[in-house]
């Protein structure tokens, strides 16, 4: 039996095993390090939740392990992400949302703070901001320079989809669910995770998350998602070209899947922003 370096889950072949991905690297010098043997990977492998690590120091846990030692090497690990999530949340901006971007069949709470699927079509003036095709609302504030950090609640949902967006993401008609369409997001139908890149990446976690963290660089054109409660790195776009506007993005999915009518919420903003990027509103 292999090491278990994730809680309710162990790894029982080689095959099991993922190459590391160029999609999924982390922000920090520190996290290109192995967890066990310090030094930087080697023949770097992804377990399940995520977590890179050598090849060979994998391997090397599995006769010589003891139930202290999975212990130990999962304390490692979390004092490892505990800090890197705790300095991205020094960019916490307070995110509000804006009821004139909403489609018409989504509900947006009076202080702007949640969204969730009403089923029933709205009369609502046909603005030029409003998305028409998909059950999408973007923040009020939009963001084009610096860095910024905000997390949503995603808790009771069996289909959700978050992230950012540009300024001149199609509102009307149907787009690229990607980078190429002015999107960065992460989605989850079912406990199926996908990051919504070119092409899709289909995501392996070992825990489901109820609070998703999202940060971004805009100068060093990278977006980053993370599992709060677990204090994990779920994936990072990276290699991205900002050139307008970005917004936060929250489309909470309808009914189709199941009872799905839980809202996505806005967490509270956990503290200054000591890098505070430009806030621009959709007008200016």
């Amino acid at each position: 039996m292999y090491l278990s370096l994730c809680p309710q889950k162990s790894m029982t072949t080689p095959q099991q095993l993922k190459p590391f991905l160029p999609g999924s690297n982390v922000l920090s010098e520190e996290q290109f390090l192995c967890s066990v043997c310090l030094d930087v990977f080697t023949e770097p492998v992804s377990i399940p939740c995520g977590h890179n690590f050598c090849k060979a120091c994998i391997n090397r846990e599995e006769s010589s392990s003891k139930p202290g030692e999975v212990a130990q090497v999962q304390q490692m690990v979390q004092e490892r992400l505990d800090p890197e999530l705790r300095r991205l949340q020094q960019w916490s901006v307070d995110v509000t949302l804006d009821p004139d971007t909403a489609h018409c069949k989504l509900i947006v709470s009076e202080d702007r703070k949640q969204v969730s699927y009403g089923d029933i079509r709205q009369i609502l003036p046909d603005l030029p901001e409003r998305f028409e095709c998909y059950l999408s609302v973007l923040g009020k504030e939009g963001f084009s320079s610096g860095r910024f950090y905000f997390e949503v609640q995603v808790r009771g949902k069996i289909e959700w989809q978050v992230g950012v967006a540009r300024e001149s993401i199609i509102r009307k008609g149907p787009t690229a669910v990607s980078p190429e369409g002015g999107l960065w997001a992460l989605y989850m139908n079912r406990n199926k995770y996908i990051a919504k890149d070119t092409p899709h990446m289909h995501l392996f976690l070992s825990q489901k998350p109820q609070k998703v963290g999202v940060f971004v660089d805009y100068e060093e054109g990278q977006i980053s998602f993370y599992d709060v409660e677990n204090r994990s790195h779920i994936y990072s776009f990276t290699g991205c070209i900002f050139t307008e506007k970005l917004y936060p993005y929250l489309n909470p999915c309808d009914n189709e899947e199941g009872s799905n009518s839980a809202p996505l919420v806005i967490s509270p903003s956990l503290g200054p922003c000591f890098d505070a990027p430009v806030l621009t509103s959709p007008s200016g």
